[in-house]
């Protein structure tokens, strides 16, 4: 037992030993660890290059719709503070070759007629520029940014100044055609590129000019063409407050909302014509329907300003002294008179007319009045409307002489009624006639049944109480004979008919302008009414009546320094004074 212990303890000392040792010599030396390179990453898809849609009239007219501001127009002063900044505008004059040549150019400005602008974009700056287009009127200028906007700039506007006036003013301007200078900043969509050119290209062949046209024309045209459409682009409140022309194709479509209402517009092979107020904002939608394709397009010249001006007939809105004034000389029959006898006959029947007396309360205190009379003195007119009847009743005034009957007649027109005559009698010849008057004067009766607008009473009170303070307007025959010696500046208006002044002669004047303007197209050639407002005018006709008729007219549409006349051209010759031949212009 005690030899196998012995045996045991050396097998186990054996054993740790072993252990030991074991544990203190150095370790094998680990296999160093596979370590696998990574994948280098994917190079990413390139994107795709962004798809850029190419515009069209319905971006770039949108666009300018949008953003314009004063209709994209500039005037002569803020253009002068504009061309002196750091980035002054880039210039551009679309007149003729001949204009420029003959006149010269803003200086700074490039030229490129209106109907090669899109023949020529090398000349113009990047999209982004601002551009301010001129010409001789602005009327060629509108189409220009217009055009230009379609084709894709972005700040265009017209400069609403003749060229001439810009000249006048002494601004800076060079002689002569500028120098063409080849930028090559854009480059134009070409669909964009031959719409404008289609448009300036066909507004510059057009029966009338630049697409112009007259009010006289248009009258004429939607008589004679039932396919005419017009078509009015202001604003709806615009329309509401002034009424509209009264065309048996009429179409509304305000300029701001032109382009998003093309549903609204006639097929292209429509004959149409355009306006607004005063011509631009017609001229820019003239424009775009030219681009579009459309092929017989105007733009009324002066808008609607002009077409209520030459008194033609509108509806709705608040009628104006030139369309009432129309209506007057459009209907009148004898120049609305009426004598003694006819004026018996017709206070006699079933509905006899309202009759109205305009003389002085001390004159009719004095002298009594027609029977069944109102009385509103001539200078009160307007301030007694509640004594008047109905617009469409027929009235007669009188007076002392028949000449201010003349003016309560014309101003009574003037304020919408529509049938008024002048009793072309003296009262006192009325009374020594014995026909039917009483004494003092006629108790008022308020009537109340017609409303004036103050857009006409205010002017026909002042031109009435003018009269009033200057001998109700009327010249006698050897003052004015003096003033055409002493007075250079006087304007004479002759307002007989064109046959009258060939048999008659005229006048005979030493320095003075003298115009001829029948009473009948009086409202119609007001454009050769005399520019200045306050010079001294001398109306005359045949006897005196039309002159006075004209004498309001004038002097309730603004003027301040007008007389009629006495007696005519008849006092004129039986007085001795002297009368030229007339003239026919070559």
């Amino acid at each position: 037992m005690k030899k196998n212990r012995i045996l045991y303890l050396l097998l186990t000392s054996t054993m740790i030993l072993g252990m030991v040792l074991s544990a203190c010599s150095p370790a094998p030396a680990a296999e160093a660890p596979v370590v696998e390179e990574p994948e280098a990453p994917a190079e990413p898809a390139p994107e795709p290059e962004p798809v850029v849609e190419a515009l069209t009239l319905d971006d770039t007219f949108g666009t300018m719709l949008a953003e314009m501001e004063g209709y994209n127009t500039i005037k002569a002063d803020a253009l002068l503070l504009e061309i002196v900044e750091d980035t002054p505008p880039f210039i551009l004059d679309v007149r003729s070759v001949e204009e420029v040549t003959e006149t010269g150019h803003i200086e700074g400005a490039a030229h490129i007629p209106v109907n090669e602008l899109a023949q020529h974009t090398e000349l113009l700056p990047a999209f982004d520029t601002p551009i301010v287009v001129y010409c001789g009127s602005g009327w060629r200028a509108t189409i220009a940014m217009t055009s230009l906007h379609g084709m894709g700039w972005t700040n265009v506007r017209a400069l609403k100044a003749f060229y001439s006036d810009w000249k006048e003013a002494g601004n800076p301007v060079a002689e002569g055609l500028p120098e063409a200078m080849v930028l090559d900043a854009v480059e134009v969509d070409a669909d964009l590129l031959a719409a404008a050119d289609a448009a300036t290209m066909a507004v510059a062949g057009m029966g009338t000019k630049w697409g112009v046209q007259p009010a006289d024309a248009l009258n004429i045209a939607m008589v004679e063409n039932a396919d005419l459409v017009v078509i009015d682009v202001r604003r709806q409140e615009e329309v509401d407050e002034k009424g509209y022309i009264d065309a048996p194709n009429f179409v509304h479509i305000p300029l701001e909302d032109f382009i998003a209402s093309q549903d609204m517009w006639p097929s292209a092979d429509t004959p149409i014509t355009v306006y607004c107020g005063s011509g631009h904002r017609s001229t820019m939608a003239m424009t775009m329907l030219l681009s579009y394709g459309y092929e017989d397009v105007n733009s009324l010249k002066g808008g609607y300003g002009g077409w209520v001006g030459a008194g033609y007939a509108s509806v709705g809105g608040v009628p104006t002294l030139a369309q009432n004034y129309n209506v007057m000389l459009t209907n009148m029959v004898g120049y609305n008179t009426i004598k003694a006898d006819a004026l018996l006959v017709e206070m006699v029947e079933d509905t006899p007319p309202f009759i109205l007396d305009v003389r002085s309360v001390e004159e009719v205190t004095e002298q009594g009045h027609i029977e069944g009379a109102t009385h509103i003195p001539l200078n009160e007119l307007t301030q007694h409307i509640d004594l008047l009847p109905a617009f469409d009743t027929p009235i007669v005034a009188y007076c002392g002489s028949g000449w201010r009957a003349t003016i309560a007649m014309t101003a009574l027109h003037a304020m919408g009624w529509t049938d008024v005559r002048a009793l072309k009698a003296t009262y006192s010849s009325w009374v020594e006639a014995g026909n039917p008057v009483v004494e003092g004067l006629p108790e008022p009766m308020v009537l109340d049944v017609a409303t004036v607008p103050e857009s006409l009473s205010t002017p026909i009170d002042a031109s009435v109480v003018w009269a009033k303070d200057h001998s109700w307007g009327g010249k006698a025959a050897d003052a004015l004979n003096t003033d055409l010696i002493e007075k250079p500046e006087m304007i004479l208006i002759d307002v007989r008919r064109a046959e009258e002044v060939e048999e008659k002669g005229l006048i005979a004047v030493v320095d003075q302008e003298l115009l001829t303007i029948p009473l009948e197209s009086f409202i119609a050639k007001a454009s050769m009414w005399p520019a200045d407002k306050d010079a001294e005018i001398v109306v005359y006709c045949g006897s005196g009546h039309r002159s006075t008729m004209a004498m309001e007219i004038l002097l309730s549409n603004g003027y301040t320094n007008v007389t009629s006349l006495k007696g005519g051209f008849s006092g004129w010759v039986e007085a001795g004074l002297p009368v030229a031949e007339f003239v026919a212009a070559e």
